[in-house]
């Protein structure tokens, strides 16, 4: 701030890059972009001079609903010096097959990198590179289990994770405040009473409705009307162009923090100005078809061995049952229908792939440090309802309830799959770019969370509110050799009709949590991944230390 006043007063282009352009005018959009461009050049040469290099990109993916995540990232067992599980049939990751045909499920698990990590891994996805190997994704994943809240609810969990700690910056804010990006952080689809968003720097939360990146950019885009009065548009743009390189050579030869790195990079700015925004509408239908293409086809693959190998034909009993969106009812799979043809029809989660590809533009442009993205429920699953017959298109809502434990299996693993194929595609391309000599990826963190996992019924029946048996599972190009697991569970499960190991929250001996660790453990082992200060570890220590590429983790997970 004090550099930028330094250049008003010594006449650097004297009220930043587009001054002269416009002093009876109101500023252009293009105007507009030039100007917080030129500043962003300069906020990122002090820092990288000032030896601060800020927080890595975050982005947050919530599952508003609460799925089971079983599947996925609530991992059990993941040491073979672990006592054996007691078995709960909603805890399965595999089925179980007999006479040619699906009979029961599993908690199965394969060793990989020392971790014993769930069945769905041994799989490969679709992207554009072509079919990948999801050990692939495990090599940059660390997962946090074994955390609670107290407390019932969907809206309560789904913030206490995203802000644990009242009075300082949320998980999200931590890292948008270290930003010098042209928005520090930016949220699509609203996630309205589901968001908890605070920043102690003031800065903005944006959230982007409709198109998200026409959205997020509208403000840079053509001037109302099409018409600028006094000058044409295309003379003003020009020179708002020049101005802004005149500002950065400026700065470049001024003695202010920055001055040398920028100068070394001019090259890059001014490329990253002449192209603007003029390559969204190419980039736009393009990039959220092909995230959509290949999560359907990842989703939807047939032949996957202990998932889809074999015909999947009802018994008509409470493990074939699906909690679906009509009626909010659960509804057991008529006999007469193999399930598996179901997921051929199942759709990419809502926004998830406009996600994506949202993310891909901005943070390859450098124009967003943070963001929030959502994924939806499942959907177009064709189904048969044993009680009429019939044969509908229905949504398996994330709630599940009345879920039973085979197509809980069958559907989670699609759905994950999907998120696993779209993150694997993101890291494609954030590879193809650097900042600073590292690859983008090495720069990003990604972190997926759901208001809780789910409690699991002994029977097999469906699942409750699993607020004291929580997990979060991040990834980043910043972790190698993975996968990494934390938190300790207990081996037995909540009694009753709750039986059996499902991952519910545990104390770690000499932490300095007490007790079943709260949601900030979580916030503050993620923040050591960011590479931000952690306002949390007072309260909750991160359980793992990054120093360059190697993770070293704190506290063993155990199940105790």
């Amino acid at each position: 701030m004090g550099d930028e006043n330094n250049l008003t007063r010594r006449g650097f282009i004297a009220g930043g890059a587009v001054v002269g352009a416009s002093t009876a005018l109101a500023l252009t959009p293009f105007e507009r972009l030039m100007n917080v461009l030129s500043t962003g050049f300069i906020h990122k040469a002090q820092a990288e001079a000032n030896g601060t290099e800020g927080s890595r990109n975050y982005i947050n993916i919530l599952m508003a609903g609460g799925p089971m995540r079983y599947t996925f990232d609530a991992w059990m067992r993941t040491n073979p010096s672990d006592p054996q599980l007691d078995y709960n049939p909603m805890v399965a990751t595999k089925f179980v097959s007999s006479g040619g045909r699906v009979v029961g499920t599993e908690y199965a698990t394969f060793n990989y990198n020392g971790v014993m990590v769930p069945h769905m891994f041994s799989h490969a996805v679709t992207t554009s590179a072509g079919s990948r190997a999801l050990t692939e994704l495990l090599n940059h994943m660390l997962v946090v289990r074994g955390f609670g809240t107290g407390f019932d609810g969907h809206l309560f969990n789904a913030t206490i994770q995203q802000a644990p700690v009242g009075g300082v910056a949320s998980l999200m804010g931590l890292a948008a405040d270290y930003s010098k990006k042209t928005f520090e952080a930016i949220e699509w689809p609203d996630r309205g009473a589901y968001g908890n968003y605070a920043s102690m720097n003031g800065k903005a939360l944006n959230k982007l409705t409709g198109n998200p990146l026409t959205s997020l950019l509208e403000g840079f885009g053509g001037p109302q009307g099409g018409r600028v009065k006094g000058r044409s548009l295309k003379e003003r743009n020009q020179e708002a162009f020049e101005l802004a390189q005149a500002r950065l050579r400026a700065y470049a030869q001024s003695d202010f923090a920055g001055a040398t790195i920028l100068g070394k990079n001019l090259s890059n700015a001014s490329a990253l100005m002449k192209k603007g925004i003029g390559n969204i509408g190419a980039y736009w239908d393009g990039a959220v078809a092909r995230y959509r293409n290949l999560m359907e086809a990842s989703l939807r693959q047939q032949g996957l061995v202990g998932i889809n190998d074999v015909p999947m034909i009802s018994a008509q009993n409470e493990h074939w049952r699906v909690h679906v969106a009509d009626g909010n009812r659960g509804m057991t799979i008529s006999a007469n229908s193999d399930l598996r043809d179901s997921i051929k029809t199942m759709t990419c989660p809502g926004a998830l792939a406009e996600g994506f590809a949202l993310a891909e533009y901005v943070l390859k442009e450098g124009l967003v440090s943070t963001m929030n993205l959502q994924m939806g429920d499942p959907a177009g699953l064709m189904m048969k309802d044993a009680a009429n017959g019939v044969t509908g298109n229905h949504v398996a809502i994330k709630d599940m309830h009345e879920t039973g434990s085979i197509p809980g299996v069958l559907i989670t693993t699609a759905y994950y799959r999907a998120l696993c194929a779209g993150m694997l595609e993101l890291i494609d391309q954030l590879k193809k770019s650097k900042v600073n000599g590292a690859d983008l990826w090495s720069e990003t963190v990604i972190q997926v969370i759901s208001e809780f996992n789910r409690t699991a019924r002994a029977n097999g029946s469906g699942s409750d509110h699993g607020f004291n048996q929580l997990v979060t599972s991040a990834f980043s190009g910043a972790i190698q050799k993975g996968p990494f697991v934390v938190g300790n569970i207990y081996k037995s499960g909540h009694g009753g009709g709750y039986t059996g190991t499902q991952g519910r929250a545990a104390p770690i001996e000499g932490y300095n949590q007490k007790g079943m660790p709260s949601p900030t453990m979580a916030a503050s082992t993620v923040a050591a991944l960011l590479r931000t200060k952690n306002p949390y570890e007072n309260l909750a220590e991160p359980l793992v230390r990054l120093s360059g590429n190697d993770l070293q983790v704190l506290k063993a997970a155990k199940i105790v």
